[in-house]
């Protein structure tokens, strides 16, 4: 039976191939921009993999500070995260890096652009970043300040071409330097913690504008468990109003210590950060709902235009005895299969999108993944819709009198 309703949704698809195309595209259309969607905002917010180090993971990334002169946010000064979130007592490690610096460096005539960052041995412990060649730096390297990197497979290709990188001179504004390491940028799944090369963090040049407070670097705080993450922000929080009680001038001292969202929240609702985390989820699915409806509409008109023009066919099917149930499940069967084929040519769209999108350079070290659980439940909500959009004209159409629907009843 099931394999006649397929025969027989497959030909009714064909039959009317424009208004199937227009359905098609909807379906389609909407899930590529839904899931491109996903893949950007879960590489900016939500990069982290379930299990790994950084889904325990805080990042201290902005400063505000407030006083008669001067209202300032800003990301953070180096002596303020090596005192107040370095010493913190709950994390079970701290890695400080500095923001992204634009430099230039020549190799056989040529100029290459490169995005330089510094950062502490912390570092490569947090991100468990996997290393195409050599090493990271470690701890004792940073402290007797060797001259060494640890450089992106993209740098490797552009500065020493298809041979290993491992123990050459790399020359950076007028430095020489060891490489350590070789790693695949695609490893770093943080954007702010993204670089062509890295080096060993020494705060007096690292972070040559630092004062108490604001400067050029943000730090990683990695907790026992993702549970701790409220006693560590207490614990900064109480340290920061230490600050401000042993400072009077100072009117505004917080360290946004978070997720990426929560960064976003404190940027968008600065006097309440978690209702705002709240109403930022909220939007983002309800426009990802009404967004959803584009395919549903589509669905809703075709489904009406087919069973109208139907009317005669199942006139003739319930004169030979074809009981409601029997045409009701063959609707169904025609907005599942359309539906699949749509959600596959989504996703194939969208699987190519992503691949143009990573290999264009157009997002600096972005790469974007497809995020099958919210491919899963979209392809869901496709079907619920559609289901829901055909049943009931189906069932009103399936109750017709033979007589009355050869006639072209009405539903």
């Amino acid at each position: 039976m099931l394999k006649n309703y397929i025969k027989m949704a497959w030909k009714v698809l064909l039959r009317r191939k424009f208004f199937t195309a227009i359905s098609l595209f909807g379906i389609s259309f909407t899930l590529l921009v839904l899931m491109l969607a996903t893949a950007a905002v879960t590489y900016t917010l939500d990069p982290a993999k379930s299990g790994s180090k950084l889904d325990r993971t805080l990042i201290a990334s902005r400063i505000e500070y407030r006083s008669e002169d001067n209202h300032i946010i800003s990301t953070i000064g180096y002596e303020f995260l090596n005192k107040n979130v370095r010493t913190l007592t709950w994390p079970e490690r701290v890695s400080i890096f500095s923001n992204n610096r634009t430099t230039v460096c020549y190799v056989n005539n040529r100029k290459l652009t490169v995005d330089v960052k510094y950062a502490d041995a912390n570092f490569w412990v947090i991100m468990e970043c996997p290393f195409l060649e050599g090493r990271p730096y470690d701890s004792a390297t940073v402290a007797g300040g060797a001259k060494v990197a640890v450089i992106g497979d993209k740098m490797r290709r552009s500065y020493y071409g298809d041979v290993s990188a491992l123990d050459k001179a790399l020359n950076i504004g007028g430095e020489k330097y060891r490489v350590v390491g070789v790693i695949d940028n695609r490893d770093i799944p943080l954007m702010p913690a993204s670089a062509d090369v890295y080096f060993p963090m020494q705060k007096e040049i690292s972070d040559p504008w630092s004062t108490d407070y604001w400067g050029t670097c943000m730090a990683l705080v990695l907790a026992p468990r993702k549970g701790d993450f409220g006693a560590i922000q207490d614990e900064l929080r109480a340290r920061t109003e230490e600050i401000k009680r042993q400072n009077p001038e100072i009117t505004t001292l917080t360290c946004i210590m978070g997720t990426p969202l929560d960064e976003l929240a404190h940027l968008f609702f600065p006097d309440s950060p978690a209702r705002g985390k709240v109403v930022l989820i909220s939007v983002g699915l309800l426009i990802a709902l009404l967004f959803m409806l584009l395919p549903t509409v589509n669905l809703v008109n075709l489904n009406l235009s087919r069973i109208i023009e139907r009317f005669s066919e199942i006139g003739v099917r319930k004169a030979f005895g074809a009981s409601s149930t029997t045409l009701v499940g063959q609707f169904i069967v025609e907005n599942i299969i359309l539906t699949l084929i749509g959600g596959a040519i989504g996703l194939i769209g969208t699987i190519l999108a992503l691949a143009v999108v990573n290999s264009s350079g157009l997002i600096p070290f972005g790469h974007f993944v497809l995020n099958l659980k919210v491919f899963f439940f979209s392809i869901i909500i496709c079907l619920f819709f559609g289901l829901f959009s055909g049943v009931y004209p189906a069932f009103k159409m399936s109750r017709l009198h033979p007589v009355e629907a050869l006639r072209g009843g009405r539903l």
